[in-house]
């Protein structure tokens, strides 16, 4: 491999997608390690361990929320490095990461103190159970100071990716998830010298993850792609390409940013119901997530691919990348969701062993897998868009998928609809609506994500067929 990348404009396209898309696959396997590895040590804290799973996973959609406003730059950085490259301008790859150094330095002080200031008041909002309110404030408050770490290494993942280089960043994420699986029990169970911290113990395990990851990805970005670093006047600003990038970067962070404060309004409903469906909702994420990588890793491979090959001129290439990814993504995802829909109650066991817990987990994991195979078809989609730099669609793809179906199924099947909506002559078929679930509630939580998932896929290959992401943004 080149200074700068992959050239993903020639060979076979099969072999490419998959040289690009397993490096990503296994970095976003030890990924969800970092919240794997902090759900099962924070599972065996004894009486603690149910209040303190369920503050890692109260954690999760909110620092996601919090953190999604950045997202839409990195999805940028992919796209136009990847199209900059398939058209042979390097210089302008440069520029493109001169001004990313702007906006990361301005988004996260801006980040970080506004969610400071305003933690108290989003928990309460949240309906955080009073008993594990202060441990959750104070995990949150160590986690949040890792988010500009968390951007330097995301940066830099984007940018290599774009380049056709998956390989750097998973050597990175191996190494920073390896230290947090490492110290996570010395710091929650306080052996040896290290103090016995439990539940925040984790946040401070993954703090220092991520520094050291932010530090190998500077070190990384000087030595494996010097070509596209930046000189001092790249680091001024640039109107032109500020606005090319916010071209791009906008509609993915809108979309980012709804669909996690969709996520942040279902933890609420979540917590609602109580620490069992909490903790369930939890590891659900997780272990959904874990199945989930090798859409993911195909479907950020194929972006790479699309803005290589529309930089270049190379549509019909293009195209066939999107069929190839298909087969792939398709026949990966029938292996991890069957094992998800018959092993539902062994994945549960594994982080919490408690009855109540593995019964409404296998209820959830026989739902939530038919979900995620529908949902591999919309992340082959969001990839095309993504790599293509045309993120509208997908901002409207998120923000519909949650706000438009998910929580409205949410409250209808749930019954929760009835306290909201005080319209009588609605209430007969609010009844109907929540009578299904009558007996178990807070399965609308599964239910409602294969409703809307089959409808956004639906919509998604609509959106492909009518051609306009064939267009390159540069």
């Amino acid at each position: 491999m080149s200074k700068t990348g992959m050239d993903l404009t020639t060979g076979n396209l099969q072999k490419n997608l998959l040289r690009l898309a397993l490096p990503i696959m296994l970095s976003n396997f030890f990924q969800t390690f970092y919240n794997l590895t902090d759900a099962f040590w924070l599972g065996k804290l004894g009486e603690n361990a149910r209040g303190a799973v369920s503050v890692a996973g109260i954690a999760f959609p909110l620092i996601f929320f919090l953190s999604s406003f950045g997202f839409g730059f990195v999805v940028a950085g992919t796209a136009l490095i990847a199209q900059y490259k398939g058209a042979g301008k390097h210089d302008m790859m440069k520029e493109v990461v001169g001004q990313f150094f702007l906006i990361l330095m301005i988004f996260c002080g801006v980040f970080i103190t506004g969610s400071f200031i305003f933690l108290d008041k989003i928990l309460v909002l949240l309906q955080v159970p009073p008993e594990i309110f202060a441990v959750a404030r104070e995990y949150i408050s160590v986690i949040l100071v890792g988010v500009l770490f968390m951007y330097i290494f995301l940066s830099y993942q984007s940018f290599s990716h774009g380049l056709g280089d998956t390989v750097s960043p998973m050597k990175i994420q191996i190494i920073s998830v390896t230290i947090n699986m490492v110290l996570d029990p010395f710091f929650i169970f306080g052996i040896g010298f290290f103090p016995k911290l439990e539940t925040v113990g984790a946040a401070y395990a993954t703090l220092l993850a991520r520094i050291i990851a932010a530090v190998l990805a500077v070190y990384f970005l000087k030595r494996k792609a010097p070509l596209i670093m930046p000189k001092l006047k790249n680091v001024l600003p640039d109107p032109e390409m500020l606005k090319r990038i916010m071209k791009i970067s906008i509609p993915a962070s809108m979309g980012m940013s709804m669909t996690s404060f969709g996520f942040l309004l279902l933890q609420g409903f979540v917590n609602s119901f109580g620490t069992v469906v909490i903790s369930v909702f939890s590891i659900g994420n997780r272990l959904t997530g874990f199945f989930m990588m090798p859409a993911m890793g195909i479907s950020n491979a194929l972006a790479t691919v699309i803005g290589q090959n529309l930089g270049a001129g190379k549509i019909d290439r293009a195209v066939q990348s999107v069929k190839k990814a298909f087969v792939l993504i398709m026949s990966i995802m029938a292996v991890g969701c069957t094992t998800l829909f018959f092993f539902g109650s062994v994945l549960t066991r594994f982080f919490i062993n408690d009855a109540e817990v593995i019964e409404t987990g296998v209820r959830m994991f026989q739902v939530t897998s038919i979900a995620s195979f529908i949902f591999g078809i919309v992340f082959l989609f969001m990839g095309v868009f993504n790599g293509s730099g045309h993120t509208k669609p997908n901002m409207f793809l998120n923000i519909t998928r949650l706000w438009g179906l998910r929580i409205p199924f949410v409250l209808l099947l749930s019954g929760l609809a009835m306290r909201y909506v005080k319209i009588a002559a609605l209430q007969p078929f609010l009844q109907w609506m929540a009578k299904p679930l009558a007996a178990y509630p807070y399965d609308a939580l599964w239910w409602s994500m294969v409703i809307s998932n089959c409808v956004i896929a639906v919509w998604s290959f609509v959106i492909y067929k009518k051609g306009t992401w064939k267009q390159a943004r540069i």
